[in-house]
């Protein structure tokens, strides 16, 4: 089935052949579909859904060390979502499709940049415990139980509080996933560190956004938002405080082998100003740059 533009909530439940509880949250219920019925649209929607992952782990990146419970995918504006007559679930919902405009609620306002899993490929998908699988479906459930009544008030903000809450389990558990990921994790770091130090090594001004290019460019298979969260979960720093650091230690080697001059060194890395990079290294290293001869006019005081 070729992909079809829904617009409003509205328009998917009509597709859907279900009444509509509220204008800016839907269920996804495969079971309404016809057997062997697919639907492929986008629209300015968030989703959150279960996938059958039986003949299809290598499309959403089971890997061994894995659980088998649930494959959980996510969506963002603009992209496409899939719901499929076999992804039915029989006891509970199968996820939720909603507005951007409940980011703008209350409990959710500051924690929209948390959920970086929305910008995650699909091949980053999250796989559930049968604990987890339960939880998730509570939560949705509970969302659910809320679009029951009528909507007054109190309706938004009740199920942005239940939306919450779903999607804090699902970065809980993709920070678990990412820990019993912990060998191919390392693979990853080992081929990121590969490309930094060739890049490193090369001869020219360098800097941290051409840093992050390479790291990109040297693991094409990882979205932006993955690698970044695989670097800050293996690592406890951001993708470009690790490759500041990266960049330091570099010059730590240039500074010992060569006793190059903080000038040359700041402009070639992209410091505005050599004491930029004093302050810096003396953080990172313990260690005053101004002891080299060089830079001996230097002083962090």
């Amino acid at each position: 089935m070729n992909r079809q533009d829904i617009h409003t909530i509205n328009d998917f439940n009509k597709r859907m052949c279900q009444p509509t509880l509220h204008p800016l949250i839907a269920v996804i219920d495969p079971v309404r579909l016809r057997e062997g019925d697919r639907l492929r649209f986008s629209g300015n929607f968030y989703a959150v859904y279960f996938k059958h992952t039986q003949c299809g782990d290598r499309c959403y990146g089971r890997r061994p060390q894995d659980f088998q419970y649930g494959t959980l995918v996510f969506a963002a504006p603009g992209e496409t979502i899939r719901i499929d007559r076999e992804d039915a679930i029989q006891e509970g919902l199968t996820g939720l499709l909603f507005s951007p405009e409940l980011f703008s609620q209350k409990s959710l306002v500051f924690k929209k940049t948390d959920y970086t899993f929305f910008a995650y490929k699909d091949n980053e998908s999250l796989h559930l415990s049968l604990q987890e699988r339960h939880l998730v479906q509570d939560c949705m459930e509970h969302i659910y139980t809320e679009l029951q009544h009528d909507v007054d008030r109190f309706s938004l903000r009740l199920i942005a509080v239940g939306l919450e809450m779903l999607l804090d389990n699902c970065l809980r558990f993709y920070e678990r996933q990412f820990i019993v990921r912990t060998d191919i994790n390392r693979q990853y770091l080992s081929t990121l560190d590969n490309a930094l130090e060739s890049y490193l090594s090369q001869t020219g001004k360098k800097s941290v956004e051409q840093g992050v290019a390479c790291i990109r460019h040297s693991l094409p298979s990882l979205s932006s938002a993955y690698l970044s969260d695989l670097i800050r979960v293996e690592t406890g720093k951001a993708l470009t405080e690790y490759i500041r650091i990266k960049m330091l230690e570099c010059i730590r080697i240039r500074i010992q082998s060569r006793n190059q001059p903080i000038e040359e060194l700041a402009e070639e890395f992209g410091f505005y100003e050599p004491r930029t990079l004093l302050v810096l290294y003396h953080k990172l290293f313990g260690q005053r740059l101004e002891e080299h001869t060089q830079i001996a006019n230097y002083n962090l005081n």
